[in-house]
């Protein structure tokens, strides 16, 4: 099998089995593209169809932060109807209180920001 060291562009689990398994899954997709490319006469790479999932976005609260503690999260502040000011996207919620909303920003930090005007949603990916 084919060293691959690289995981910048997927979206497997962060765990060392999700690694492992993607090192794997990757590795023979590489022995099978190189297999192809020495005999292109008699090889057929067979891939799977792509998976379309519509997705909408859910809106985050006090009540039910906790389900989506493990999910990415956008963070905004709502100005008026119609305008909003973004403070956070892709983080994940770590807590929620009366006055407070903690997450975890894409630095590993854990930061704060106040409730008021504020609201979260789930972001694709």
């Amino acid at each position: 099998m084919s060293k691959i060291q690289s995981h910048a562009d997927c979206s497997h689990e962060p765990t060392k089995a999700g690694r492992a398994k993607c090192r794997r899954a990757r590795a023979k997709f590489a022995d099978a593209l190189m297999a192809a490319i020495a005999e292109p006469a008699t090889t057929t790479i067979e891939t799977p169809e792509p998976a379309v999932i519509e997705w909408e976005p859910t809106r985050v609260t006090a009540d039910n932060w906790r389900e989506h503690k493990d999910d990415r999260v956008r963070i905004a502040v709502r100005l008026s109807d119609d305008e909003e000011s973004e403070i956070a996207s892709g983080v994940k919620i770590t807590g929620w209180g009366k006055q407070w909303i903690n997450y975890e920003a894409a630095d590993g930090k854990i930061k704060r920001t106040a409730i008021s005007c504020t609201y979260a949603e789930t972001i694709e990916g």
